[in-house]
């Protein structure tokens, strides 16, 4: 990668810690943010590089409802074998929560009634111990899951939510993600490539039968094993592969998609850091690259953890960006934390407990600020109608 000049980990902080006066859409507007990335050529591919320096100090807020459509609140289930812990993702007309290590995946239609269990934890046929990543193929009624450590891609049924068979992996994967094209009876996987498996691949095409059709090398992308590192396919853009390896020491990295019918990685948008490192996460969305940043760190009797951060988004035809905060604006513009994790498969979704709903709407009530009166009667009557002890509640749409 070219370098380009970057400020340390020193300065950035006092321009990250200046980020706190957010402004409201009527006085900072993407149309008016500086230019904060340009395009710069890498062999046959131009690849937006994002510039801290040129940021500015103000935070954009900016309402959920500009980017996704048909965004709305979802109750799930209340029946005892719907309850959950909570996450999962939206995939097209339905919502899957768990699949970590106590809790089996759950599936839910669009409106959050409860269909079935997807598997089970354990160790037979068809279970599995904690899964990375999921998909579902409605045309075909299939539901496909990814666990940790995978040998095999298991599939389901998803109009039983039964266990139909697996589809073997050429090599132990980690942690990955995946995609898979039915009508060609093909998978395109992702992983998190640690250094210890013999003769890996970082991304590979693969059949239904295991055999690796093309990949890339995972030599110079292999990491040491670490499970607190991650590989992502966010999957916002339809047709496109698009793959990243986080890893908890920062490195210069760079946001890639995978170009099938060459077989390479093709890389689109980067941070060089010639000066101290700066822990960050990458997303895309059609339009713009958002950029999880690592504001402060803070220790407890566990270990050091995350204790602030911000988001940078940069617009993909201006090269303008900033610091932003996206809101909720469906409940009183209620600020969303993390939201760079929260938009994938094409979709908006933010899982919260309804206690929790609850106390933010008191707060926000309490201090009402810019809040309208109308916004105002909506959060008290939305206040109303919560029940603590509901199931997990989601708020979800579909990016534009």
């Amino acid at each position: 990668m070219k370098a380009v000049k970057l400020w340390g980990l020193s300065a950035l902080a006092m321009v990250l810690g200046a980020c706190g006066g957010n402004q409201s859409a009527g006085e900072l507007t993407l149309d008016n943010l500086p230019v904060v990335a340009t395009m710069e050529a890498v062999g046959q591919d131009s690849v937006c590089v994002l510039h801290l320096d040129k940021l500015g100090k103000d935070t954009l807020t900016i309402a959920l409802s500009q980017y996704l459509e048909d965004f709305r609140l979802v109750r799930l289930d209340n029946r005892d074998e719907a309850l959950t812990r909570g996450g999962g993702v939206c995939l097209g007309n339905y919502f899957i929560t768990g699949g970590g290590s106590r809790e089996a995946c759950r599936l839910f239609d669009k409106d959050g009634r409860f269909l079935f269990r997807v598997g089970n934890n354990g160790q037979g046929p068809g279970e599995y111990w904690a899964v990375y990543d999921k998909q579902i193929d409605e045309q075909n009624r299939r539901i496909y899951l990814m666990p940790w450590n995978a040998t095999s891609l298991l599939v389901y049924d998803l109009d039983t939510g039964a266990y139909l068979s697996s589809i073997p992996l050429p090599t132990m994967v980690p942690k990955g993600v995946f995609t898979v094209d039915a009508a060609k009876q093909t998978v395109i996987v992702g992983m998190l490539p640690f250094n210890d498996i013999e003769g890996a691949r970082v991304v590979w095409q693969q059949d239904f039968e295991g055999n690796v059709l093309q990949g890339i090398d995972a030599t110079p992308y292999a990491v040491v094993p670490d499970f607190s590192n991650e590989v992502s396919n966010m999957d916002n853009m339809e047709g496109t592969f698009d793959f990243y390896l986080f890893t908890w020491v920062t490195q210069a990295d760079t946001l890639y998609h995978y170009i099938a019918e060459e077989n390479r990685l093709k890389p689109v948008f980067t941070l060089n850091m010639p000066g101290d490192p700066i822990q960050h996460y990458y997303t895309e969305l059609p339009d713009c690259y958002l950029m999880d940043v690592t504001l402060e760190w803070a220790q407890n009797q566990y270990g050091t953890y995350v204790s602030k951060r911000a988001i940078i988004l940069v617009d993909k035809r201006t090269g303008r960006g900033g610091f932003v905060q996206f809101v909720n604006d469906k409940v009183g513009n209620l600020p969303i934390d993390n939201a760079a994790f929260l938009f994938n498969n094409g979709y908006f979704m933010q899982s919260i407990e309804p206690g929790e709903l609850a106390l933010r709407i008191d707060e926000a009530l309490s201090s009402p600020g810019e809040l309208t009166l109308k916004q105002q009667d909506e959060l008290k009557s939305l206040r109303a109608s919560i029940n603590e002890d509901d199931n997990t509640y989601l708020f979800v749409g579909k990016l534009k």
